[in-house]
């Protein structure tokens, strides 16, 4: 069956919260040797570029690095983006405050000239790298980072971002190159925040002269490269900046094209028309025999499953979605959706955050995880009231992996007498879905980082307990499955809300593992989601490339504090 479908990278909606999340994504700048490609060619420079300059490789510096993405993006104002390639990509045209290092071993300076110095536990200040310059020549000032902040925060600006720096009480201007940061609260995630696009820094002239819709399409920022053309459905082409405050990247341009098959971004990168493609499980072997290219597999901190909601019946019933447990083999389901690329999920964060933090995950697989049985399903459908069965509608994108994952749920609803018809959508359909709470079951993808408080927070708090007032036109938590606006008056779901905002406030690990341990529990015997899988992404690219070292942590593998990859003739 699983044959006949595609598997292409993955779509999630993406509020990560921390650089440690999310997708892989490549681009180029930092400080080492120097080369270009052949005219004609896959990166090749076709513009005329006579930028030279030789660096012992037989190459001149320039050349344009060919990458590919999924989709197209949908906007490219980092305070308003919801796609994880995107993400990636708007790591070369903006800058955060902070930075990863490539092994993920400690947060660091980037824009910032040091780390946040601690005035009391929710005060920090932190002094701004003079002489950075952005795409339109204007410098980079303390009142840019007031503004982008305070911008996100604003929540008659809709930003996206908003609740992933809902912490923040405000960040105001302490002087020309330093801002105070006030909190709400103690933080423990507040350094890798401040380390991903959640908090871009953006010019303020540039962003208020030409208004968030207009700016969405002309991006002006500090990155090592700047927007130079954008096809939408086709390609979008980044330009190197020159006057990046590192160093200006080796290659003249990077080039994104819009390949949703991943079969046909591999195919593309062993013929040499691209530079880097993600390699689907299907073409693993072959990526692995393929002289011209290298392949390497990297984690990537995300939980991807289905999703029922609790507010369209049956759903709402907690026997009908603990029967859905009993419908589908976990590990089949893993193996038609990602195989070799995917591990096993427990409490809905990945495996490596469950051992990182010593979390029962073992016992929660017992407990929660049931083999398949379909005369346990019917047997709870029947207690619920619905033993003769219930229409429903599924909602999937195209992509390969959820399409198995919807089809495969489907056959096993078919034989406890549940009729279920799965729709395809694209993705400004699925986020529409999420945001008007209009789906029976859907998948869902999240990249959360490496810390429990980025899928806990994320995923299963209840927004209508936030400082700042929800919107007008808000429905509900569809991550969630809308089990808080279900059933509003559960006190389990109340203290449960009450613990992931209380572990995110504490210093103490154990005391912040424990409550963690506590809310997983609480929403596993919910049932909201048939948990699936995280992903490894193999990621491939040309030996043309060098001083290339693609990990799951820094942002700018291309192009960063620690190497400037370049093109060989």
């Amino acid at each position: 069956m699983t044959d006949k479908y595609e598997y292409s990278l993955n779509r999630r909606r993406f509020l990560t919260v921390s650089a440690l999340g999310g997708a892989t994504a490549l681009a180029g700048c930092g400080g080492k040797s120097t080369t270009g490609d052949n005219p004609g060619g896959a990166g090749t420079d076709n513009s005329g570029n006579t930028d030279t300059g030789g660096n012992g490789n037989g190459g001149a510096k320039g050349g344009t690095f060919v990458n590919t993405a999924p989709e197209d993006a949908t906007t490219l104002d980092p305070r308003m983006n919801e796609l994880a390639w995107a993400n990636g990509m708007l790591n070369y045209i903006f800058d955060p405050l902070l930075a990863v290092k490539p092994d993920g071993s400690e947060v660091v300076p980037h824009l910032a000239k040091e780390k946040p110095k601690k005035q009391d536990e929710t005060t920090y200040t932190v002094p701004i790298r003079q002489g950075v310059t952005f795409h339109d020549g204007s410098k980079l000032t303390a009142d840019d980072v007031e503004y982008s902040f305070s911008w996100v925060l604003n929540p008659d600006n809709k930003s996206t971002n908003q609740e992933n720096l809902a912490f923040i009480d405000n960040v105001e201007k302490s002087g020309d190159y330093e801002v105070t940061f006030n909190l709400k609260h103690p933080y423990a995630l507040f350094e890798l925040t401040l380390a991903g696009m959640n908090a871009a820094i953006i010019p303020k002239k540039a962003a208020e002269s030409k208004g968030q819709k207009k700016f969405a399409q002309e991006p002006v920022g500090s990155g090592p490269f700047k927007l130079k053309d954008w096809q939408s459905g086709s390609d979008l082409t980044l330009e190197r900046f020159d006057d990046y405050f590192l160093e200006a990247p080796n290659l003249k341009q990077l080039k994104y094209r819009i390949i949703p098959k991943a079969s046909v971004q591999f195919v593309e990168l062993a013929t040499g028309n691209v530079h880097q493609a993600g390699v689907p499980k299907d073409l693993l072997k072959k990526a692995q025999g393929q002289s011209n290219i290298q392949m390497k597999r990297i984690s990537q901190f995300d939980y991807n499953g289905l999703i029922f909601n609790a507010k369209h019946e049956p759903f709402g019933n907690r026997k009908v979605r603990k029967a859905m447990q009993y419908l589908v083999d976990y590990d089949e389901m893993l193996k038609v959706t990602k195989g070799e690329l995917g591990k096993r999920v427990y409490g809905f964060m990945p495996k490596e955050v469950n051992e990182a933090w010593d979390f029962p995950w073992k016992e929660w697989k017992e407990k929660y995880y049931p083999a398949k049985d379909h005369d346990k399903a019917k047997q709870l459908l029947k207690e619920a009231g619905y033993g003769d069965g219930f229409n429903v509608n599924m909602s999937t994108h195209s992509s390969g992996k959820f399409k198995n994952m919807a089809i495969m749920l489907q056959n096993e609803m078919d034989k406890v007498g549940i009729n279920a018809e799965v729709q395809e959508v694209s993705i400004g359909e699925w986020l529409d879905q999420l945001d008007t709470g209009e789906y029976d079951v859907t998948f869902y993808g999240w990249s959360g980082g490496q810390d429990p408080d980025g899928f806990y927070y994320y995923l299963f708090r209840d927004p209508r307990n936030d400082d700042s007032p929800v919107p007008d036109d808000y429905v509900g938590n569809a991550s969630a499955g809308m089990l808080y606006e279900a059933h509003p008056d559960s006190k389990k779901l109340q203290k449960a809300d009450e613990k992931i905002r209380k572990a995110r406030e504490l210093q103490s690990r154990d005391e912040r593992r424990q409550l963690y341990i506590d809310a997983a529990e609480t929403f596993m015997s919910e049932y909201p989601h048939i948990p699936v899988y995280s992903e490894q992404s193999a990621t491939a690219w040309s030996k043309k490339v060098n001083d290339y070292e693609p990990t799951a942590f820094v942002s700018q593998p291309l192009c960063n504090e620690w190497s400037n990859s370049s093109l060989s003739n």
